[in-house]
């Protein structure tokens, strides 16, 4: 257990905490006893978003390439 402290959500809400992370009640984001786990956050939800980014491109370059080419030169 941390010691008692009190932490401002983006939304305003002021939360007192005693751990690590929490969920803010108001807006339901997390919020952070310490800044380093904020920003730690951040960046894995940009690493998520590109991984899943690569993941559909890579899924319709394989449609593309394996469906939708070979159907087009044959009705031609």
């Amino acid at each position: 257990m941390l010691a008692e402290k009190q932490v401002q959500c983006r939304c305003g809400q002021v939360i007192s905490m005693n751990s690590k992370k929490t969920w803010c009640d108001k807006c339901c984001r997390p919020v952070f006893y310490y800044e380093k786990d904020r920003k730690k956050d951040k960046l894995n939800n940009y690493y998520l978003l590109a991984v899943m980014a690569l993941v559909f491109g890579f899924l319709s370059y394989l449609f593309v390439e394996m469906i939708a080419v070979p159907l087009l030169s044959i009705s031609l």
